[in-house]
């Protein structure tokens, strides 16, 4: 369920529920950059290329071909349950679904954040509830030592989810975020909390610059 007009965030105004492959929401996605594009944007994406990801923003905004189109991901059954997890293990927040998000500074700086986190004696008589943290929710077939995850309680995660989470709070104007990490091939959970990192972020940003001027270049041809 999402919850529209109860959230706010320090850096970022609600967009609403956009129709996933509608004329609207394949607009947006061809003039912005998510979580999920900017470890393409960085080359560093073993799920897309930075050169079809270019493409596709350049001709019609389209999503990367589903492999089942017609069966949900098993990473998306897993969430409720991870989330739940988390929540049973931090009383102090709220978790919450939501929807789209853009920066109010860079409208082509985007999120859809799996989860939000609010103080969970937030009262919604009082009004609006502010958004403090993300929770994102990831699941793997391998062991999660062999997609690079450390520790639990740790700050070690893979490159490209660092890019994607940096990316998120840096939409959103947030400090830290949360991470929860399964894997299903022995059924183990590891819980990150990532501080936001400021030097990491100023160099996603320009190379998310570089990348939609060459996109603007691509469509005037």
């Amino acid at each position: 369920m999402t919850v529209p007009c109860q959230l706010t965030a320090p850096a970022a105004e609600f967009m609403g529920d956009l129709v996933q492959g509608g004329a609207e929401e394949r607009a947006w996605r061809s003039g912005s950059i998510s979580p999920s594009d900017i470890s393409a944007v960085m080359d560093r994406s073993p799920y897309q290329p930075r050169a079809d990801l270019l493409h596709r923003k350049a001709t019609d905004g389209s999503r990367p071909p589903l492999r089942n189109p017609d069966q949900k991901g098993v990473g998306w059954v897993k969430q409720p349950e991870l989330a739940a997890e988390f929540a049973a293990r931090h009383p102090q927040y709220q978790v919450t679904t939501t929807g789209y998000w853009r920066n109010v500074e860079r409208s082509w700086q985007r999120c859809r954040p799996h989860r939000v986190l609010i103080p969970a004696a937030h009262d919604q008589a009082c009004g609006p509830a502010p958004i403090v943290a993300t929770l994102t929710l990831r699941t793997t077939h391998e062991t999660l030592d062999e997609k690079g995850w450390g520790p639990d309680g740790g700050t070690q995660i893979p490159l490209i989810r660092y890019d994607e989470h940096q990316w998120l709070l840096d939409a959103l104007g947030l400090d830290y975020g949360h991470i929860v990490a399964y894997s299903r091939h022995d059924h183990e959970t590891r819980m990150y909390r990532i501080d936001r990192d400021e030097e990491h972020i100023a160099t996603l940003r320009e190379a998310a610059r570089v990348f939609l001027e060459e996109v603007a270049v691509a469509k005037g041809r």
